[in-house]
């Protein structure tokens, strides 16, 4: 139910606005049932030709994605439209029948995903959990990720969240919006505050008593973040009304004043993007891995607060002044264990099934959740259970189902024909549940059935959505998005165990974690590429018949006929005939007109469901298989001649009825239950594993319970079968169950009884059993199977150089020396030596443009199980860019983090790392490396910048630099392939070319891999690094953000030799861990240049307070039109982090003041050599652009006394003067 705005200013209107029946304005329903009803989605229709792609739309950015679902919406007096809202911060409405774009806004510029490192979200961050719209004031929310002040860079610590609303149709703000979310400390923890930068809101929005709801969680639990939940009020300029922390006071860890390390407790909400589960007044969220542990290992009520909520389902109230308080809680027994392995509860969010159908004596309303430990929990939603408050110190709940693998995204429902439940682990087929009542009227769910394949092998399949034709029993269609196969459509209820696939249009592989949104016979998702895709049924149908037809209860051995009634919406040359998918629905073709029909024309004919030949048991010679009672469907479709064109030839109809049988009949399902494999001795083992199977009456008259018994084997070969009767319920092999039907129990004709059973066994081995009851509906036995093995072991090695694995901790594949434009790959392994399958639960490879992981989608993947005594490899490959020759050694670093299942492993950040160098060549210095640097591309027009040419038919840029050494000149360059040219004096800085620009191309004949300058207008240019230093003279001018050209990869710069310079040094130091930014600008310093052709994307971070008002400025580069405000006038930082200004120093008498590590950017900041000179004592900035580190100043450097003064501005921050700080001494 809605809440309607109250009419607080006359700026804010309000409307009293119904719904149109095909809307869908939030993520699916507000319980996250899954189940949608009035969609006008018939699966006749579904799986029939009308049924196709309507529209598809890419907006021009293949890096623009669609994390958050569209929602369908239909305003006061106009046509149904579609609302997007894109990882870009851009967001759009498009007609929902042709997708033609309506509007499109961007709110502000989206957050930078190389600004973190995390690659679950490339690109771009902006709107990643889907909006919610309020009907009654046109009015749709969401929170968008950018930078402080609108910039369109600047690094995690000046990240932010805002809260929007806008006008659905003009996509404008509405007064009192947005607003800033950052800076507010929580409610239940007032140390606590929440930082944008540091996480994600990926969950769907919910709104409850005119509060919108949004939850967070972390960027791959990196930084130091703590899970929240925010209600912000939907009336202007009231704001944030409550912010509640997962991980608080007393038992979370102490406030940390870096948000760079992770020490906050974590405890995410994130869910697979699944929407907050939300009912009468209460919301309910599922949490990720945590630190705090507050219970320990001691039981504790859930009605009773908790401090830390990691690896718990949560209920909390949202007072009618948006306040959020917690009300209740579960957390699974072995928790502790699920965050050693990285098995987050939380991939998942809660779904609330429908209280009218799922329920059990002293139930009214069940919940359920499922997450990366394949366990599937069926909660009471008014008792959620609380800590060990079950048996024996275990889980306190209704039901818990082993699924096989783990799952993300959640589970969906079906509440007609009996009530079911579906989910999906990665890479297996989804599973249905049907529930039950056992004797005690308790719910418990079977499993009945399973799509005939499997899913995806990797992280991204969606929630599973179910959908009829308004309402009605027999038309659920089972929807799930899939990031390999596409969207993909079964037949709700399986037959015979299986989920029977409808084949509908191929989109291509899904976005990750995408449910379909639905309109009015269509449905919106979108794909890998960007694209924003529409299926549907077109309106252009030749007839309109009545459908569905519906035969009521028919008995074995009858008949029954129906009349459906037909008219003609077009001109008709013919009607060619009917077919049906089941012979035992009978359509004549005689019955069907024979000539040409006029528009508006009517007819009526015969359809006739046939079970005379049919049986319940198999027979000999039958012309038609067995038929079991219950519900049963086809499509009955009629093909015609049109004279119009672009009409279907193909009209569906749907028919449907329900079987039944005179005489009691037993039913058993499923016929086998597989309990999977219990680790012994862990702390999961301790219940066993629990399962159920529906024994059902489907006859017409009462049946009763004759008795029961179980055997090992039933196979012929393995002699007479041995019966043992049942004794307190034991059901030999380690299985057993609590309530098994006696001798004389009844089931009246088309009730049912859930068997609850029990796996557990301290032993190794493979164990069955079968279990035989004998009814007077027939007599039947189900089959129980079940393993139980060792723990898994992980192991983990990189590959070596020579061709072996390397076992060493910490795990480092470091690559060496790679020469520039060469690309070499090495193998991360992870090996199971266990005796169960382990599964990688945690896998962030390394994206940047150098280094990465080029299969990151395959390779040890998320959810990837390996098989006991079996290997699975990553490859890593250093991809290094070709850079021209005697460029400095730059080196690359990044990790890939990993864990599995094995409670043992833990998580391993495997350090990648290489040196990428150039060809040196010219006159060498001692230790190897060039004496001639590349100083960059410069024009040569408008007066030459060298003084003596030389020509060589067979030059190359190393006979150049011999020629002018020896004619003793400081500089050398290549033009025009053939052209030497050599000087002393240097170049201008205003003549510099930007290496991207590519003006500096042509080959020399000496050697084609080689650059010579450029069309006669550029040169080359080398300097002699002994006798000059780049300085003001030549370095290139500040470059604008809007020429910069865009890329990913984090760079630092080695100093690969010492020489003499008399410039002025400054230095910093500093524990943040750095990530870089982007440097499209050659190098002009003296020792060691960043990379000339480089486009590497950087992002820097620094020192950033929990405390608002004490933060560090942070600097990154990117395209950009608007940057952070700074003070006006260039000063000197006083102080950043743990280091003060110490003055303006001197470089050393023979070299560098700072040797130790440089780095270079056209977007030097003090913040960003701040962040590169981790672990080091000193740090400065010189010449503008570049940044040195060390641990001691070097012989010589002394407070700068004479002309040489440090009044240079930064490149990334003219506001900031080139300094020297030191360490403070603690």
């Amino acid at each position: 139910m809605w809440p309607k705005a109250l009419l607080l200013l006359a700026l804010v209107p309000t409307f009293v606005h119904s719904l149109a029946p095909t809307d869908e304005i939030q993520d699916a329903d507000p319980a996250q049932s899954g189940y949608m009803n009035n969609h006008n989605m018939h699966p006749s229709t579904v799986g029939s030709a009308i049924f196709g792609q309507l529209w598809k739309k890419n907006f021009g950015n293949n890096k623009e994605k669609w994390y958050a679902k569209p929602l369908v919406y239909t305003p006061p007096g106009q046509s149904q439209l579609v609302f997007l809202a894109s990882s870009m911060n851009i967001i759009r409405t498009v007609d929902a029948v042709n997708g033609t774009l309506l509007n499109q806004r961007t709110v502000q510029p989206p957050f930078l995903q190389s600004d973190i490192g995390c690659t679950d979200i490339p690109d771009y961050i902006g709107i990643i959990g889907t909006p919610i719209i309020d009907p009654n004031t046109n009015t749709v929310f969401f929170f968008s990720k950018g930078y402080k002040n609108g910039a369109s860079y600047g690094g995690v610590a000046n990240g932010i969240y805002q809260f929007y609303a806008v006008d659905i149709l003009t996509l404008q703000d509405k007064p009192g919006f947005p607003i800033l979310v950052d800076g507010r400390p929580a409610d239940n923890d007032n140390t606590r505050y929440f930082i944008g930068g540091t996480v994600l809101q990926r969950p769907s929005l919910t709104m409850l008593n005119g509060y919108v709801i949004g939850a967070f969680g972390g960027h791959c639990d990196l930084f130091n973040y703590t899970g929240m939940l925010i209600s912000i009020s939907t009336q202007p300029w009231v704001g944030v009304a409550s912010i509640f922390a997962m991980e608080s006071s007393p038992g979370a860890p102490p406030v940390q004043s870096d948000i760079m390390v992770q020490k906050g407790g974590k405890a995410g909400i994130w869910s697979g993007g699944m929407g907050i589960a939300t009912d009468n007044g209460r919301i309910y969220v599922v949490t990720g891995n945590g630190i705090g542990h507050a219970n320990g290992d001691v039981a504790a009520s859930g009605r009773t607060p908790m401090s830390t909520l990691d690896e718990v389902v949560a209920n909390f109230a949202v007072s009618s002044n948006g306040k959020i308080t917690l009300t209740d809680y579960f957390e699974p027994y072995e928790y502790i264990s699920m965050d050693a392995g990285d098995r987050d509860l939380g991939s998942s969010g809660v779904t609330l099934l429908d209280p009218a159908v799922f329920y059990g004596t002293g139930i009214s309303r069940m919940a359920v959740t499922i997450g990366k430990n394949g366990k599937a929990y069926v909660l009471d939603a008014n008792n959620l259970g609380g800590f060990k408050q079950g048996a024996g110190g275990t889980d306190n709940i209704i039901q818990t189902i082993t699924g096989g693998g783990a799952v993300f995204g959640g589970a969906g429902s079906y509440p007609l024909e009996g009530g079911y439940i579906y989910f999906t682990p990665v890479g297996y087929p989804t599973m249905c549940y049907k529930m039950g009542l056992d004797s005690a009227g308790k719910p418990i769910f079977t499993q009945v059935g399973a799509t005939a394949s499997n899913s995806a092998g990797r992280v991204g399949i969606g929630v599973p959505t179910i959908t009829t034709y308004k309402g009605q029993p027999g038309t659920g269609i089972l929807w799930i998005s899939d990031p390999a196969a596409g969207l993909q459509a079964f037949n709700a209820v399986p037959v015979n165990g299986v989920l029977t696939q409808i084949n509908i249009p191929a989109t291509g592989g899904l976005n990750k974690f995408q449910r379909p949104a639905f309109g009015d016979a269509r449905l919106y998702t979108s794909d890998t590429n960007g694209n924003v895709i529409c299926l549907g049924s077109p309106v252009a149908l030749p007839l309109n018949c009545s459908t569905p037809v519906d035969f009521g209860d028919v008995s074995i051995g009858s008949t029954a006929t129906r009349i459906i009634n037909c008219t003609a919406l077009i001109a008709i040359s013919s009607i060619n005939g009917c077919t049906t998918g089941n012979k035992n629905f009978q359509c004549n073709n005689a019955t069907l007109p024979k000539s040409a029909l006029a528009q508006g024309a009517t007819f009526s004919f015969p359809i006739t469901w046939n079970l005379t030949q049919a049986a319940i048991n198999d027979a000999q010679n039958a012309s038609f298989g067995t038929v079991l009672p219950g519900v049963a469907g086809t499509n009955l479709n009629i093909y015609t001649t049109n004279v119009p064109a672009k009409y279907s030839n193909d009209l569906p109809i749907s028919l449907q009825g329900n079987t039944v049988s005179q005489d009691p009949f037993l039913a058993i399902n499923p016929p086998e239950v597989d309990f999977g494999g219990i680790v012994v001795d862990s702390q999961g083992a301790q219940s066993g594993l629990d399962a159920a199977v529906i024994i059902s009456n489907v006859g017409a008259q009462t049946l009763t319970f004759l008795g029961s018994a179980w055997t090992r084997s039933i196979m012929p070969g393995d002699g007479p079968i041995v019966w043992t009767n049942i004794t307190n319920g034991y059901l030999g092999s380690g299985f057993s169950s609590i309530s098994l039907p006696q001798v004389g129990d009844t089931l009246s004709p088309g009730a049912s009884i859930s068997v609850p059973l029990n796996f557990l066994t301290s032993q190794t081995g493979a164990y069955t059993t079968f279990v035989e009851f004998w009814t007077t509906g027939g007599n039947k036995n189900v089959l129980l199977t079940g393993s139980a093995s060792t723990a898994p072991i992980a192991n983990i090695s990189v590959s070596t150089i020579e061709g072996g694995w390397d076992n060493s901790e910490p795990v480092v594949m470091d690559f060496g020396n790679v020469m520039a434009g060469n690309t070499t790959s090495r193998y991360i392994r992870i090996c199971n030596s266990g005796g169960s399958s382990l599964t990688i639960t945690k896998s962030k490879p390394p994206i940047q443009q150098e280094l990465l992981a080029p299969n990151s989608n395959t390779d040890l993947h998320e959810g990837q199980v390996i098989p006991v005594n079996t290997c699975a490899t990553g490859q890593v490959s250093i991809v290094a860019a070709p850079l021209g020759v005697n460029r400095p050694d730059h080196s690359v670093s990044d990790v890939w983090i990993l864990n599995t299942d094995d409670v043992t492993f833990g998580v391993h950040d495997v350090v990648v790392q290489a040196n990428i160098v150039t060809r040196q060549l010219g006159p060498l210095l001692v230790n190897g490396s060039s004496e001639y640097m590349y100083l960059g591309c410069y024009y040569d027009g408008g007066g030459r910048q060298m003084q003596k040419q030389y020509n060589f038919a067979d030059n190359e840029n190393g006979k150049c630099l011999t020629n002018c050494f020896n004619l003793g000149y400081m500089f050398a360059g290549t033009e025009y392939h053939t052209e030497c040219w050599c000087g002393n004096k240097p170049p201008a800085a205003a003549k510099y070319t930007a290496e991207y620009l590519k003006k500096c191309a042509f080959s020399c004949p000496g050697d084609v891999s080689q650059a010579c300058g450029g069309d006669g207008t550029f040169l080359s240019l080398y300097y002699d690094r002994t006798r000059y230093t780049p300085g003001p003279d030549s370095i290139p001018p500040v470059v604008s953000s809007s020429s910069v050209a865009p890329s990913s990869s984090s760079t630092s710069v080695s100093t690969a030799s010492t020489v003499s310079s008399s410039t002025v040094s400054t230095s910093f130091t500093s524990s943040v861990s750095s990530v870089s930014s982007v440097s499209s600008v050659s190098s002009v310093s003296s020792s060691s240049t960043s990379l000339s052709s480089s486009t590497d994307s950087i992002s820097t971070t620094s020192t950033y307070s929990l405390i608002p008002g004490t933060t560090s400025s942070s600097t990154s580069t990117a395209a950009a039109t608007t940057t952070p405000v700074k003070p006006t006038g260039p000063t000197d930082l006083a102080t950043i982090g743990a280091y003060s200004y110490v003055g303006c120093y001197t470089e050393a008498t023979t070299g560098r003041a700072l040797f130790l590590k440089s780095y270079y950017n056209d977007s030097m900041t003090v913040e960003m050599c701040y962040t590169q000179c981790q672990g080091f004592t000193w740090f400065g900035v010189e010449y503008r652009r570049e940044c040195y580190c060390g641990n001691n100043l070097a012989t010589g450097s002394v407070i700068s006394t004479t002309g040489n003064k440090c009044d240079l501005t930064c490149l990334g921050d003219p506001s900031e003067l080139v300094s020297i700080s030191s360490k403070q001494k603690r």
